[in-house]
């Protein structure tokens, strides 16, 4: 929200999120124009492919030294 009011590009933004990568939070990440969405934990079949569709690049199961890519 802080970049948008700024007025600078959200495509450079990273959503980071404490939970799982659902349909409804990637939908609103495409909708922003987010240009990446980092999850703590799973995503659903369908938010991996909205993601892909959409390029919006998805990262899960992120841990320190650990992450999964779903969709770039």
């Amino acid at each position: 929200g802080a970049r948008m009011l700024a007025g600078l590009p959200s495509a450079e933004a990273c959503l980071v999120v404490s939970g799982r990568a659902g349909f409804e939070l990637v939908q609103k990440a495409v909708a922003a124009g987010i240009g990446s969405l980092v999850a703590v934990g799973a995503p659903t079949s369908l938010s991996v492919r909205l993601a892909t569709e959409h390029g919006l690049a998805l990262y899960a199961f992120t841990r320190p030294g650990r992450v999964v890519s779903y969709s770039r």
